[in-house]
C-alpha cells in the first residue's frame, strides 16, 4: 500500500460563539506515500474510527486564553482520541496489526506523535484487545474517556457519599457519561433515586432505559419544580453548569456533594454557563468536587481497577452503550457541529476506515 488519498479535517479559524463546519474547519484531501512517509521512531496508524466529544469546544480558541485543555492549532490536524491499527512501527512497543486507542489527528493515516505543535500533555497511546462481541469504538466511549471518568468520578466521590443519601441528581444525563453514572449508580448504590435531565423526549425515554427513577426534559419541564419534588437532592452530578446548576443548588440538602464534571452550557457563551445561586454552598454546607479525567493520585488508582469491574459490567449488559455514528471522515464536521448544539444521541463517533 504505497501512494494513498489521506483525508484530513484541518483547523483554520477560531470560533468565538458556535463551531461551524467549512468556516472553522476544512476537510481536505491528499497524496501520501505510506511505505516512505517518516515516522521518526514513532508510528503510522490507519484510522478507523474518530471521536467528537462536547470539550472539543473549549480547545477552540487563542492559545493564549489559559484553559486546563491544549487549544487547537490553526493549520494543523484536528486531534481527539481515536482507535486504529498500525500500519508500520518504529517503536518496539508496537507492532503492524496492533489495535490502539491514541490521543491522534484526524487523518486516514496518521503519524503518532505527530507535529511538535501537537505534542501536549495529551500524549496518549495504549494498546486495545479487539472485543469478540463488541465494537471497537466502545473504547472510545463507555470503555473509554466518558466511561473513565464516569467511573473514576463516581468511585472517589459519589459511592462514598451515596453510603449516607438518598437522591442523587445527573444533568445533561443522556450521553455516554451521564447513562454511565445513572447506571453505574444504580449498580453499586441501588437504594438511591435518581433523578436525570436531558434536552428531548429520545433522550429522556434512554434515560428511563437505563434505570433513571425521574427523567425529565429540561427545556419543556420547569426544573426548579422536578427537583423541589422529587428531591431534596444529596449528590448532584454537573455536566452543564449555568442554570440547571442554578435549580440543583437551590434543593440541595444541607451538607450535600456536587461533582463538579463539566460545564458545557457555557462552551460556546460563557454567560450561558454562569451560576448565580453560588451563595447557597456555603448557606447549605455543600461539598463541591471539580473532576478532570485522570488528574490526581486517587484517580489514577480508581483507573486501575477499571477494567476488572466494568468490562464484565459491559459484556452482560448491565452497562450499557448507544452510539452515534457518522460515515467516513468527511462527516466530522457535522458530528462536532452536533454533538456541541445536542443533536446526537448517544456517543458521536466518525467510522473513518473499515479494517
Amino acid at each position: 500500500m504505497p501512494v494513498v488519498t489521506n483525508g484530513r479535517l484541518i483547523y483554520v479559524q477560531h470560533p468565538t460563539t458556535h463551531y461551524e463546519p467549512g468556516v472553522h474547519t476544512k476537510y481536505v484531501e491528499e497524496q501520501l506515500d505510506t511505505d516512505t512517509v517518516p515516522l521518526n521512531g514513532g508510528v503510522l496508524i490507519k484510522t478507523l474510527v474518530v471521536s467528537a466529544d462536547p470539550y472539543m469546544r473549549y480547545r477552540m480558541r487563542d492559545p493564549n486564553i489559559p484553559h486546563f485543555s491544549p487549544a487547537v492549532v490553526i493549520g494543523q490536524p484536528i486531534d481527539n482520541f481515536v482507535i486504529g491499527t498500525i500500519l508500520r512501527s518504529e517503536d518496539p512497543q508496537f507492532a503492524a496489526g496492533d489495535y490502539v486507542s491514541a490521543f491522534s489527528t484526524f487523518e486516514t493515516y496518521a503519524v503518532y506523535p505527530g507535529p511538535k505543535e501537537l505534542q501536549h500533555f495529551l500524549k496518549y497511546i495504549v494498546k486495545i484487545p479487539k472485543p469478540e462481541n463488541l465494537p471497537l469504538s466502545i473504547f472510545l466511549g463507555t470503555c473509554g474517556l466518558p466511561g473513565k471518568t464516569a467511573y473514576s468520578a463516581w468511585k472517589i466521590f459519589g459511592e462514598p457519599k451515596a453510603k449516607t443519601s438518598k437522591t442523587l441528581f445527573v444533568s445533561g444525563a443522556a450521553g455516554p457519561l451521564g447513562t454511565f453514572v445513572v447506571e453505574y449508580a444504580k449498580i453499586t448504590s441501588p437504594h438511591l433515586k435518581v433523578i436525570a435531565c436531558a434536552g428531548s423526549q429520545q433522550k429522556v425515554d434512554i434515560l428511563k432505559s437505563v434505570g433513571a427513577d425521574v427523567a425529565f426534559n429540561y427545556k419543556e419541564a420547569d426544573v426548579n419544580k422536578v427537583l423541589a419534588e422529587n428531591g431534596p437532592i444529596d449528590i448532584y452530578w454537573d455536566n452543564v453548569a449555568g442554570s440547571i446548576t442554578d435549580a440543583a443548588l437551590q434543593n440541595m440538602n444541607m451538607f450535600g456533594t456536587i461533582i463538579a464534571c463539566g460545564a458545557i452550557s457555557g462552551a460556546s457563551n460563557p454567560k450561558d454557563g454562569a451560576v448565580t445561586n453560588f451563595g447557597l454552598i456555603f448557606q447549605k454546607v455543600i461539598t463541591v468536587h471539580g473532576f478532570l479525567y485522570g488528574f490526581g493520585d486517587d484517580a489514577q488508582k480508581a483507573l486501575g481497577t477499571f477494567d476488572a469491574d466494568i468490562m464484565p459490567l459491559v459484556a452482560s449488559g448491565k452497562i450499557t452503550s448507544r452510539e452515534h455514528r457518522y460515515q467516513g471522515l468527511q462527516e466530522a464536521e457535522r458530528a462536532l457541529a452536533e454533538v456541541h448544539s445536542g443533536k446526537n444521541v448517544g456517543k458521536s463517533i466518525v467510522i473513518v476506515s473499515h479494517e
